[in-house]
This record gives structure tokens, sequence and C-alpha cells, in this order.
């Protein structure tokens, strides 16, 4: 078995508040209709802060890197050079969290594996070589990214850093997931456009990943993998997405969603338990993306659930919104540092383009 024995997270500097991240959305939009949909969306989001690694949502920065009022937005090269030069810092600054939890330094723990996870800007040489490179780590370490795979692609990730502990004992994987997801607005008067620019904002988390051998031996605590379920729901694949326009990474995220997750859930839960060996009624604590207020009340609702049971995915949607890709970790986070009993049992779900469905089943360790 593998073991995360250490999460990082960290978000750029830049924090708005809500309401003041909605007057720039208002200016920005300029349309009365637009504003009234924004007002409602905005009511209900359960979003109290948002961050963004340029300054230019909120009222008290003056600076604009990106969005200056109604002029012309910024194409897709524009903001692919932000994100440039920002992504591999918030990823650093994650890994050095993950580290720093650990009492350990990059130099002493001896990473052997590097994987990295971003939808919101690709280039190449990619976010790992910056990052082999920034932090000094052996040039033929094995590192690999995973792109475009939109929120649940921690999953993947996560995956992948069990298979390769399960086949090296000794091997020590780092996944960091960096998302810039608010480098992408347009003041756009859809449905999906205006959902977008109410819930999503700029983050990076990092995960340290052993085997369960190797965590004996060197470390105390953390979380055992026990195992994985995935769900491609094709009717769905119409409602999430990415599409590359000459702007932007324009995001597909349409209305019907959360209905759609709501009447697959029950089923979802119960055919992984199957395959995981767990009845759902034995759940400790849940992990779900927050990928928006109505998924979080609709799934609790479907699967009969306390405001207690999703209360880290509330609190990470409250404080950050939904920064994709990192957001579950953020949530995965809280409960590693919440009291828990021994062996108490985690229940992660996240969703994605396709509509593609990743759960994981995880024991708290000490």
């Amino acid at each position: 078995m593998s073991k995360i024995i250490s999460i990082g997270t960290a978000v750029p500097k830049y924090g708005t508040q809500q309401s003041a991240i909605l007057d720039f959305m208002n200016a920005a939009y300029n349309d009365v209709a637009a504003s009234r949909k924004l007002k409602i969306l905005f009511n209900y989001s359960g979003i109290s802060t948002r961050y963004s690694v340029i300054p230019d949502f909120g009222n008290n920065f003056q600076e604009h890197v990106l969005f200056n009022g109604n002029q012309y937005p910024p194409n897709v090269e524009d903001r692919s050079n932000v994100f440039k030069e920002h992504a591999v810092t918030l990823a650093i600054e994650a890994i050095q969290d993950s580290l720093n939890k650990l009492n350990t330094t990059i130099a002493e723990i001896g990473i052997t594996h590097l994987i990295t996870v971003s939808c919101t800007g690709i280039y190449a040489p990619g976010i790992d070589a910056a990052i082999i490179e920034q932090l000094d780590l052996p040039n033929d370490i094995f590192h690999t990214s995973i792109n475009f795979l939109g929120c649940n692609a921690a999953f993947p990730a996560l995956k992948f850093g069990d298979m390769i502990t399960k086949t090296d004992e000794n091997a020590k994987v780092l996944i960091v997931c960096v998302e810039l997801c608010t480098l992408h607005f347009q003041p756009k008067s859809n449905h999906d456009n205006l959902l977008s620019n109410t819930i999503f904002g700029d983050g990076a988390a990092a995960v340290v990943i052993v085997s369960d051998t190797n965590a004996q031996q060197n470390y105390e605590g953390g979380m055992v993998i026990n195992g994985f379920y995935s769900l491609l729901l094709t009717k769905g694949k119409d409602l999430m997405g990415w599409n590359i326009t000459p702007v932007n990474f324009e995001m597909v995220l349409d209305a019907k969603v959360p209905e759609f997750i709501g009447d697959k859930v029950d089923d979802i839960v119960l055919n992984a338990g199957r395959k995981l060996k767990i009845a759902p009624s034995t759940i400790d604590k849940w992990a779900i993306h927050p990928g928006g207020k109505k998924i979080l009340d609709t799934i609790k609702k479907q699967l009969k659930l306390k405001d207690t049971d999703l209360q880290y995915s509330y609190k990470v949607l409250d404080e950050y919104g939904n920064m994709s890709s990192p957001t579950i970790l953020f949530v995965l986070n809280e409960i590693m540092q919440a009291e828990h009993k021994p062996d108490e049992t985690i229940f992660s779900i996240g969703f994605g383009p396709g509509l593609s469905i990743e759960t994981a089943m995880l024991t708290h360790a000490g």
C-alpha cells in the first residue's frame, strides 16, 4: 500500500471578497441583465473569498495586469504569458508547505518522482522542468505532467503515485496541482461564463506519497490509499469541458451538472463501495470536490448526509472558491489536519469533463 504523508497548499497574495469581485464583474459586463444574474449567482455561491495571481479583481488594487474596465479582452497568448510568470512560483509555495509539515527540506527528503497537474495553462518545457531547475532536483528524476483533465485531475495523479510506490517501495512521489483559473475571465453573458466567473479562483496543492513500508520506517501519520473507482458518464459529456479560443481557455459548465451528478451519485457510491469493499454507512468522513454550492447541496440531499459530513468541502468552497484540480487536495488537507479516530475511513469524490467521476478510499493512519 501507499500513503499520503503530507499535503501542502498555497494561494496567491491577492485575496478578494466576493462582494468586491461582484463590483468588478458588474463594471466589466456593463449590462443590466447580466448584473442581475450575477447578483443571484454570487449571493448563492457559498463563497466569501477568492484568490488570484493578478490584482485586477479587487477594489483596493490600483494596478491592472490583464483586465481594465471595458477594454478589449486580452488574447490567449497574453493570458498564457501570465500563467508562465506565476504558476511555478505558486506551485513551489505549495511544495514548501508540504515539506514544512514534515519538518524536512527538498534536499533531505530525496524526491524520486515528480508529477505536475494543470488545465489552465500549458507550455514546453513546462512546470515540471521549471520545478526541477528551481528546486535543484536531480536532472535524471522521473517527471511527467497531467493536463486538461479538469477539476478531478488530482485523482489520476494520485493513482499514478500509488502505482509507482507499489512497484518501488523506496519511491518518494511529489504531486503538484496548480491552477490559475482567474486568468481566463471574459465578460460573456451565457450561463457557463456567468457561473465560472462566480466560483473559480487560483490555488496550488502539493502531495507527498511514499510506500507504506517507507512511511513506517521514516514518518508518522498520513492517509493510506486503499483504492480508486472511476466512471465515465458519456451522456454528460457536453455538460463540462474546456474550449481553447483565440481569447482564452473557455469553461463549459452547464447548469444541469448538479442535477446530473445527483441522479447518479447513489449508484456511484454503491459501486465504489463494492469495488473497494466498504459499506457506505461505515464511511467516517466525506471529501467531496466543492465544484459549487449547488453540487454539494445536491449530493448531501441525495446521500442523506448531514451538514457536518460535508463541512470540509463547504469550508474550502467558502474560503477559496473552486480552484479546479487542487481543490480536492485542499479538502483532504483540512481532513488530515482535523481530529480523527484510529483507522477512520475517508471517501473522496471528484467530477471532471467527460463527464468523468473519480473516487478514492483512504484510511487515516495515526
